[in-house]
């Protein structure tokens, strides 16, 4: 390979790499409402608790939250993800955290 074709290659890859690793915020959409799993919250047996039973919209708009930054909310939502074991992906937890920043947070990137 040419040196011009290893200086165009290697600029189209890092100009495409960084769309593979864009969170999808639609797809967020849908692990957020589509969730459901078996667990005890607040001493209640749930068979179908999903993240709305935790979380209202208002949870997010709270004056005193504790999610200040984006890599906190990414890091809020890996922990429900690991302590209720969800068994979303690291890109499923980027995808529900895009979509919590486009609905309710608005945080740069």
């Amino acid at each position: 390979m040419s040196y011009r074709a290893s200086i165009a290659a290697l600029i189209l890859l890092t100009s495409v790499a960084p769309l593979s690793n864009a969170a999808d915020a639609e797809s967020g959409k849908e692990l957020y409402h589509e969730v459901e799993i078996e667990r005890t919250i607040r001493g209640i047996e749930y068979t179908d608790a999903n993240c709305v039973t935790c979380h209202e919209a208002s949870f997010y708009q709270r004056s005193d939250r504790k999610v200040t930054t984006y890599a906190k909310l990414e890091a809020f939502v890996e922990g429900c993800n690991t302590n209720l074991d969800v068994g979303w992906f690291p890109e499923d937890v980027s995808d529900v955290a895009a979509y919590l920043n486009r609905e309710y947070y608005k945080f740069e990137k």
